[in-house]
């Protein structure tokens, strides 16, 4: 009826209609709404009318759809909330209440210590780590059939050097001037305990100070441009090409140290090697040359030195005394350990070594700060008393170096100085390392004092702690006694460590003191 007639008089009835409706008596609610919309709809034309319509009823069917297939997640969440809702006009209130506790509460709470890694619960591996086994009879049989499998055969350092070509090509893109060296340390087609922790590849990646300082610099929110910040700064940059561009994955960071690394795995997609290989990589660090130095000019002297640091770092390895960043001394600081020993050491049939100024191949490296007086003794310098069959003395030599270390050398009050090759107390040079004891007798004690024959005033032993000292001289106990016996065995000796209890109630800490370790001695042998 409405639509027959034309905007002005469809106003003027609905006008006049509108009157009646709301007179007394009258409540219609509906039939108000539909005249209002009416009105609403008056000035357009039927086509438009048409379309306002069409969309309102296809709206009411999509909003119906809707409601009716509501997704069983948003059910489960509003279940979830209505479980725990607050009456309106709380909600928010009672959230910045809670918020503002939490914030009191961290506050005044005081900050939980990084736990000590002797208190670290057991945690049973997934495949657990059995203990090495040999085909000989016999320590010397088993000692010769370890040494084959140690020393690093020729197709290993050309992997290696296969793979710091690699590791060039991908960083060239980065830095231009950029140079990689790798160093390898023993086998690599043996996998092994703690072969991940303690990686046998070094990869030094070698750029000049002067370009790093102009790339920190062109970015100043990178900080300051000191040589650590560069180090660092280069590391990270080098680190997050081999990832992205060859695959390489990430296992840890090592910032802590005199020189930051990272420990990488090598994927087997490059090529280089059958199964995936832990490196450690460095920028300008010097400690990977040194250490490759030292083990090559040891073996040039006699190769059953070269034979005996291995054996040493291998020992190290499995029973878990040769984690930097656990506190213990690193495979490097194990190998100057071995030369002082064997510098040392006056008993018969022992290979002994001359002072470090005495190594060919050393001296230039010292430069003009040595300053400590080298051995005099002419005895120091005689080969191996079995030189003609050098394997055979190697037992004997890693039972008078674990018993030397264990029995006779005092690590509060001597220090470990291949330069000079005689045993006394630290050099003036050499700072004292101070161990903080968390027992009840003292609150401090003199750690070891190893110095670094290529700078005087470095202590390597400054990152021990506690802990770490303790397990050493447990580890070093056990060791002597393990070779004392006359049916020593070598799987026993490298049996991988582990924690053997858990956390004590009573004192928070776990107990891993090696079976049959006995208390170390305050007041060793006069040297």
């Amino acid at each position: 009826m409405f639509m027959n007639l034309k905007g002005g008089s469809i106003s003027a009835a609905c006008s006049s209609y509108l009157a009646t409706l709301t007179g007394p008596g009258n409540n219609n609610a509906m039939l108000l709404f539909v005249l209002t919309a009416l009105c609403m709809i008056a000035p357009l034309d039927l086509t438009q009318l048409l379309f306002a319509c069409l969309g309102a009823i296809c709206y009411y069917f999509v909003q119906k759809l809707q409601t009716g297939e509501e997704h069983p997640v948003t059910k489960s969440r509003k279940l979830k909330s209505a479980s725990v809702a607050l009456p309106v006009g709380r909600k928010s209130a009672d959230t910045s209440d809670a918020r503002d506790a939490r914030k009191n509460q961290a506050k005044h709470q005081p900050r939980k210590k990084p736990s000590n890694p002797g208190e670290m619960q057991i945690q049973t591996p997934a495949q657990p780590i059995q203990a090495p086994t040999f085909t000989g009879v016999g320590i010397e049989a088993e000692v010769k059939e370890l040494i084959q499998q140690l020393v690093p055969k020729a197709e290993c350092q050309r992997g290696v050097d296969r793979l710091a070509e690699a590791v060039k090509y991908m960083l060239t893109s980065t830095i231009p001037e950029v140079e990689v060296m790798g160093f390898v340390s023993s086998d690599l087609s043996r996998g092994r305990a703690n072969g991940v922790a303690v990686p046998d590849v070094d990869l030094v990646i070698n750029v000049s100070p002067k370009s790093l300082v102009t790339k920190v610099m062109s970015n100043p929110s990178k900080g300051r441009a000191d040589p650590r910040t560069l180090q660092k700064w280069a590391l990270r940059v080098c680190a997050d090409k081999l990832v992205s561009a060859g695959g390489f994955k990430f296992r840890r960071s090592g910032f802590r140290g005199s020189e930051p690394k990272m420990t990488l795995l090598v994927p087997t997609t490059l090529g280089i090697f059958n199964h995936a290989v832990a490196i450690d990589i460095s920028v300008n660090a010097v400690t990977p040359l040194h250490s490759a130095a030292l083990l090559t000019e040891c073996g040039k002297i006699n190769l059953c030195t070269k034979e005996l640091i291995l054996l040493v770092r291998r020992w190290a390895k499995d029973r878990g005394v040769c984690h930097a960043p656990k506190g213990h001394f690193s495979p490097y600081i194990w190998s100057l350990l071995t030369i002082f020993y064997l510098q040392v050491s006056d008993q018969p049939g022992d290979c002994l070594l001359p002072a470090l100024e005495k190594f060919e191949a050393i001296s230039n490296l010292l430069g003009s700060k040595n300053q400590c007086t080298p051995a005099a003794s002419p005895s120091r310098q005689k080969p191996c008393a079995g030189e003609a069959s050098p394997k055979e003395s190697l037992a004997k030599l890693l039972h008078g170096f674990m018993r030397f270390y264990a029995n006779e050398f005092s690590w509060k009050s001597e220090a470990v100085c291949v330069r000079r090759g005689q045993r006394g107390p630290a050099p003036l040079t050499l700072p004292i390392h101070i161990i903080e004891n968390d027992g009840n007798t003292r609150a401090t004690e003199p750690g070891p004092s190893v110095e670094d024959p290529f700078a005087v005033s470095n202590n390597l032993a400054d990152g021990m702690n506690a802990w770490s000292f303790q397990r050493m001289r447990d580890e070093l106990l056990r060791a002597a006694d393990i070779l004392a016996d006359d049916h020593a065995s070598l799987s026993k000796l490298l049996e991988p460590w582990a924690p053997e209890f858990p956390e004590t109630p009573e004192t928070g800490h776990s107990t891993s003191r090696c079976e049959g370790a006995r208390e170390f001695p305050e007041t060793p042998q006069a040297a």
